[in-house]
């Protein structure tokens, strides 16, 4: 059962005001209209129940299919809800008369050889020019002087502060130096990071 009432309609509170309160035993009953009298009252059309809002495709908002809360797209079509595309695209060729599209075809996964790393976290680069200068100002700090580390590492100067991989290749080599080895084996360590 559906009731319908105007709310801006004094006639229409009072009877659903008399209906609820006969609803929840507060009255003894709703006084109900004569229907055998005609109705001569003119239909105020300026507070008529309002169509329901429809998209470029004549399609009511659907909470199944479309986004919540209700929103358009450019072209005026009720925008689709994540994950329902197939069954809002079917649902504008049902509205429109138009075929859907064909579903796409999901690729076939192949076996990856191993799954990719994930990179590493930025290494800051006032931490690593601290921990180098302190190994420069150790006499047996470094292996090498720092223009042969650099040269070997190809780092260059003018950038070292913005470039991610120069930092971390000098940082992979301190950390070699850490391990003991020699020029060599630091540089094979921080190329190889």
């Amino acid at each position: 059962m559906q009731i319908t009432f105007d709310p801006h309609n004094a006639a229409d509170m009072q009877s659903m005001a008399q209906l609820v309160n006969f609803l929840t035993g507060n009255a003894d009953s709703p006084d109900v209209p004569d229907t055998a009298q005609p109705d001569t009252a003119q239909p105020d059309t300026a507070t008529a129940p309002a169509q329901p809002d429809t998209d470029c495709h004549g399609m009511t908002h659907d909470d199944a299919i479309h986004s919540t809360p209700a929103s358009k797209n450019a072209d005026g079509s009720w925008r689709a809800k994540r994950g329902q595309k197939e069954a809002y695209e079917a649902a504008i060729a049902a509205a429109t008369g138009k075929d859907a599209p064909a579903p796409t075809a999901m690729p076939v996964p192949q076996p990856a050889s191993a799954a990719p790393a994930t990179p590493p976290a930025p290494i800051d680069y006032k931490t690593m020019a601290e921990r180098f200068m302190a190994k420069m100002a150790d006499p047996d700090g470094l292996p090498a002087e720092y223009e042969a580390i650099y040269a070997a590492l190809s780092i260059g100067y003018d950038d070292l502060e913005t470039n991610q991989t120069s930092i971390a290749r000098l940082s992979a080599y301190m950390d070699a130096v850490d391990n003991g080895d020699d020029h060599d084996g630091c540089v094979r360590h921080a190329m190889s990071a």
